[in-house]
């Protein structure tokens, strides 16, 4: 069985997030690079009740995660082009959170394709490979907090996987 690479984690906050941003800028890397991914933890109130899900029951229910888990891969390299960046937001919102989002101004930027919005799987969208990654996790960071259904502190963690 394959174990998965230890995390490199780091604290922060939206606004200043240029030290995630350049470890985003090193797992995405250059041709030929082993690639990775980078999931987001947002920190909840120590006053909230985060909801837990049965360990028996929770494989059928038909939300995800009160506290949302964002996700960041690279696209791989495919000769002299990039495929698209894919990012991903489990949640408890329920279905159509695009629409959610949306209503709350936070709506997909035009050229980013919704690949799926499922109240279990979560929302997983294409972003353009030369975006650049700031556009990028702003955008997340901002999906991922509006989808919580509980308090946020503001801070998140970033569990860094670079494959290397």
């Amino acid at each position: 069985m394959a174990v998965a690479p230890a995390a490199e984690q780091l604290e922060f906050e939206p606004g200043t997030r240029s030290g995630v941003v350049a470890r985003m800028d090193g797992v995405a890397g250059s041709r030929g690079g082993r690639g990775g991914w980078i999931n987001f933890h947002p920190r909840v109130d120590d006053d909230s009740e985060v909801p837990e899900g049965s360990s028996l029951f929770g494989i059928f229910s038909a939300s995800g995660p009160a506290v949302p888990i964002c996700t960041w891969m690279p696209g791989k390299w495919r000769g002299d082009r990039r495929d698209p960046v894919s990012i991903g937001v489990q949640h408890a919102a329920g279905p159509r959170a695009v629409s959610r989002l949306a209503s709350l101004g936070v709506e997909v930027p035009t050229g980013w394709r919704v690949r799926q919005d499922h109240p279990r799987r979560g929302l997983v969208i294409m972003v353009p490979a030369d975006q650049d990654h700031d556009t990028t996790l702003g955008w997340l960071l901002r999906a991922g907090a509006a989808l919580s259904a509980v308090p946020l502190t503001g801070t998140w963690r970033a569990d860094v996987f670079s494959g290397t």
